[in-house]
């Protein structure tokens, strides 16, 4: 999996997020455009060493699934 550097992290971002002391584990966080950044309580006040945008995540999913997503929410 390639990660982005956290100095390209974007405003308005979901993103998967990896910590190096974290492991496998993942997170997601969210980036405002004030440039406040939300991450779950396990992490918060560190700073991730990666990133890769979840959007684009979702984009190669099939419609199928998107379909099957947005019906559930």
């Amino acid at each position: 999996m390639d990660w982005y550097p956290i100095e390209a992290l974007e405003a308005g971002k979901l993103a998967v997020l990896h910590f190096e002391n974290q492991g496998e584990q993942r997170w997601v966080g969210y980036i405002h455009g004030d440039g406040i950044c939300h991450w779950p309580e396990n992490v918060s006040g560190r700073r991730p060493d990666g990133w890769q945008d979840l959007s684009a995540l979702f984009a190669t999913l099939p419609k199928s699934a998107k379909q099957i997503v947005s019906a559930s929410l």
